[in-house]
């Protein structure tokens, strides 16, 4: 019979058991390990996971926050087709504010938005600019989530969205009557947004 632990590890002695240190230590190291090893294994990836999550929430907060280049400035030059395929040029709506959202209907957050967006219309104008989208395609985005734009026009190779420094879908812009950017955000414009960050600008604005 053969008695090994944490307590006493034995070795065959002619017809007695003597105890053995060395077996007894080394006993006790592996059973510790094999408790251990696991434990660090599952820590290491619990903390990992936390610091991609973090950082991915940290990265979003970023992106919504980051001050454009564009404000207090004036707006980039803006000429595009709209659906039709007419030219249309953003500086008509000079003498009045008026909101820019680029959006596209591909963009899942672009639709989440859709309702505070509606709510938007009903106080300022607002210029829609399809971002790489395929003017079917839109037109069924439009059809199911409702059409808040006075204008849509088509960024359809990304190339004007760049000389206003988006990063993605869904941005919003609001320009006052002068052509001057003086607010951004980059993700969906949720209600929290609406009431906390876009009202006191259109309060300001007289609208």
């Amino acid at each position: 019979m053969d008695r090994r632990d944490c307590h006493g590890a034995w070795w065959w002695a002619g017809y007695a058991w003597w105890p053995s240190p060395r077996n007894q230590k080394w006993q006790c190291i592996m059973n510790r390990a094999t408790f251990i090893i696991p434990l660090f294994g599952f820590l290491l990836v619990a903390l990992i996971a936390g610091w991609t999550l973090l950082g991915m929430l940290d990265g979003q907060r970023s992106d919504n926050q980051l001050p454009s280049a564009l404000l207090n400035k004036p707006a980039p030059t803006t000429i595009l087709p709209d659906m039709a395929g007419n030219k249309t040029d953003l500086g008509q709506f000079k003498g009045q504010p008026v909101l820019v959202n680029y959006f596209a209907s591909w963009c899942a957050p672009c639709r989440a938005e859709a309702p505070a967006l509606g709510l938007l219309s009903k106080r300022i104008d607002i210029v829609g600019i399809a971002y790489k989208d395929r003017l079917e395609d839109t037109n069924k985005f439009l059809a199911e989530y409702g059409n808040p734009f006075r204008a849509i026009l088509v960024d359809k190779d990304g190339m004007t969205a760049i000389s206003w420094g988006v990063y993605g879908v869904p941005e919003t812009f609001i320009l006052d009557a002068n052509g001057t950017v003086l607010f951004r955000h980059a993700g969906p414009v949720t209600r929290t947004v609406l009431e906390q960050d876009i009202e006191p600008i259109l309060e300001s604005l007289g609208l």
